[in-house]
């Protein structure tokens, strides 16, 4: 009897085992994925300083981290102003706003000039005239703004950084949200574009009261923020948005994940991606399968450049070109040669920045 009760342990034993791992993978992946990293408040130990500086030097656009750092100082230099709007669900989401016009300084001293020159006006014509040129109707009849979605885990202004001044010089206001779960914007879950899509539709709406009702806006993301554009496009949008510029986006949650699984754990997408999924589905309200870039594209009507760095090993180029082929709008497909994820920008500045500004003034309205 004694070893008959032996034998039923071990077998019970083995039978479990794998469920108790296969349910600790599910919870480190969900975690992993989807979890917002805590924020480190202590001063790092010089052992944890060379660690992470490894780190970087091993992610594939490490040689251009000094163009990155001085994109970014570039832009913090110019005093953007840091905005922000209430999610749809009720988050604090925030954002940098950079008018075309100056920094926030030069902007106050032309304010005040205007004001003080408004004062001296004799006539009620003459101070019609001057309350138009300050609120911007006289000299930007039609305002162009770029609204700039940063991608997974990134820091909310690094996707960007080799862009920021060539937009700005070129005369476009910026608006670049930290994206939910990111830098201050608030949020404890990564929804991979599912949830943020509504988010983006928010930005746009509150980019058109930025910039007047007459305002050209344009859409562009760079990976998570590629796909959180594109599944807006699904969504009603406000009709001042005239096209999406569509850098290395993905097709869905589910099959950035599977590819993820795939490629870094040498894992099966069945049974880990299921548990996942409804453990995700538990904690954070989402699935999976809830938003697709693809879906989003059938339906879409506003034109969209297709960008994606011929060596990218993180999304698969494959990826934007399905979601080129499902475009219904005119659209337009630049693949970088040698550029990795989220690097076209950087790879071939002068090739990146001369087709996006040469498919942005093409769709540009005027009057």
């Amino acid at each position: 009897m004694g070893r008959n009760k032996k034998k039923i342990r071990r077998t019970a034993a083995a039978a479990v085992t794998p469920l108790l791992l296969l349910a600790g993978e599910a919870a480190f992946f969900y975690y992993y994925s989807v979890v917002r990293f805590p924020e480190r408040k202590k001063e790092k130990t010089e052992r944890q300083l060379r660690r992470e500086e490894r780190k970087r030097a091993k992610k594939p656009r490490a040689r251009f981290e000094k163009t990155v750092q001085e994109g970014v100082s570039w832009f913090l230099g110019q005093e953007p102003e840091l905005v922000s709007i209430t999610s749809y669900d009720g988050l604090k989401l925030c954002a940098y706003y950079l008018p075309a016009e100056g920094t926030r300084k030069e902007r106050a001293e032309v304010s005040e000039n205007s004001a003080d020159a408004g004062e001296k006006a004799s006539t009620a014509k003459e101070r019609k005239a001057f309350a138009a040129a300050g609120s911007g109707e006289a000299a930007h009849p039609a305002k162009n703004i770029l609204l700039l979605m940063h991608g997974y885990r990134a820091g909310g202004l690094t996707d960007f950084a080799g862009l920021y001044r060539f937009y700005h010089e070129q005369g476009y206001d910026l608006l670049v949200p930290f994206q939910r779960s990111h830098g201050p914007s608030e949020g404890k879950y990564i929804c991979f574009g599912v949830k943020e899509r509504y988010d983006c539709r928010d930005w746009a709406e509150y980019a058109v009261r930025l910039a007047g009702k007459n305002c050209n806006l344009y859409l562009s993301g760079i990976s998570m923020g590629c796909a959180t554009v594109l599944m807006a496009a699904g969504l009603p949008l406000p009709s001042n948005v005239r096209a999406i510029i569509a850098d290395c986006g993905f097709t869905s949650p589910k099959e950035i994940l599977k590819t993820v699984l795939k490629r870094d754990y040498h894992l099966p997408a069945f049974p880990l991606m299921n548990l996942t999924e409804l453990l995700t589905r538990w904690r954070a309200g989402f699935g999976y399968s809830d938003a697709s870039t693809l879906d989003a594209m059938k339906n879409c009507r506003i034109p969209v450049l297709f960008i994606h760095g011929e060596k990218d090993s993180f999304v698969p180029v494959q990826m934007t070109l399905d979601n080129y082929m499902a475009c219904r709008a005119p659209k337009e497909l630049l693949i970088v040669p040698g550029a990795v994820h989220a690097a076209a920008s950087l790879q071939d500045p002068e090739l990146y920045q001369r087709t996006a500004l040469a498919f942005l003034k093409k769709y540009e309205v005027t009057t």
